[in-house]
């Protein structure tokens, strides 16, 4: 295989994961006693956990669409990239504005949910970059 075709795919993969691992709280917890604090958990930060998964799925239509044909490749791929750079840094941001509650001291997994958030966000724009710089090469 080539580099752009793994990179594609693990650019793909990695939007899709990092929005599975952004929905595991809400699914696990979504429940009377923790809804406010949930709702709190995902508004932290400057776009909250919504704009991380818009920044995340855009991410995955862009790099997709690349060997479509319908735009200029090397604009996708800038894009993909730029994408990419801003779902890391808003889930980054996201992470780094959660204030604890109660919520944590029941459910000790969540003090790693949002630092593995955005380790699993590391890899957009990755490869997206390796993509970038086959296609333009």
């Amino acid at each position: 295989m080539e580099i752009r075709d793994i990179s594609r795919r693990v650019g793909i993969a990695a939007g899709v994961v990092t929005v599975l691992a952004l929905g595991a709280p809400y699914a696990v917890l979504s429940g009377g006693t923790y809804a406010s604090q949930l709702a709190d958990y995902y508004a932290s930060g400057v776009v909250g956990a919504a704009g991380i998964a818009l920044f995340a799925l855009l991410s995955v239509v862009v790099v997709a669409s690349v060997e479509q044909g319908n735009l200029d490749p090397g604009t996708l791929a800038g894009a993909a990239v730029v994408l990419g750079v801003a779902t890391t840094l808003s889930a980054a941001t996201w992470a780094l504005a959660i204030e604890p509650s109660p919520m944590f001291r029941d459910n000790l997994w969540l003090v790693w949910h949002a630092r593995a958030v955005v380790a699993l966000s590391v890899p957009i724009p990755v490869a997206a970059a390796a993509y970038a710089r086959e296609l333009l090469a």
